[in-house]
């Protein structure tokens, strides 16, 4: 038994880790260009409705568009998962915000529905966060082959390489996750 808690113990603190590491991937990336900010469509959507005279509205897309992503920096992922479900609502499902929402669920707990939302948009998601993201909501075999294709398929860049030993720890592939 005392092992048990000390493996989940363990197993706790790796998704912690991966969660905020997958955070800053996230933010960097957006950072150089290669994903669009998360709250720019949300920002745009703000801007529409006030061209519309729909001031309430507005405000709901310039709340989910910043609240959300401090919410995520502070480490209030309850209440950052409500905002990016917001703002998902009102239309903003550029990848960057997608993702966040799925870590933000992750890090409350809620599996189920960042499952739900990454079959809902898997599509539109890069691989690399994809992959990681689904392995993370406790799906590491298909994490691990999301990455593992991604990777054959000549994305060979560093982020693909990182998610995919975070994907083959939480599949307990630890030989491979230090290979990689």
């Amino acid at each position: 038994v005392r092992m048990s808690i000390e493996t989940k113990a363990r197993n706790k603190r790796f998704v912690q880790l991966a969660v905020t590491t997958a955070l800053a991937t996230t933010a960097l990336t957006a950072c150089t260009g290669k994903a669009a900010p998360g709250h720019a469509s949300s920002a745009a959507h703000a801007e529409k409705a006030l061209d519309k005279g729909q001031a309430s509205k507005a405000v709901r897309h310039a709340e989910a568009a910043l609240l959300a992503n401090a919410y995520l920096e502070d480490g209030r992922f309850a209440s950052a998962a409500t905002t990016f479900a917001e703002a998902v609502e009102l239309g903003d499902t550029a990848p960057r915000t997608v993702i966040s929402f799925t870590l933000a669920q992750i890090a409350v707990g809620d599996q189920r529905g960042a499952l739900e939302t990454l079959d809902r948009f898997e599509a539109a998601l890069d691989p690399a966060d994809y992959g990681l993201a689904i392995a993370l909501s406790g799906r590491p075999d298909r994490g691990v082959h999301v990455l593992g294709n991604a990777l054959r398929a000549g994305q060979n860049t560093p982020k693909v390489r990182q998610n995919l030993a975070y994907a083959y720890a939480l599949q307990g592939n630890w030989r491979a996750a230090r290979v990689m």
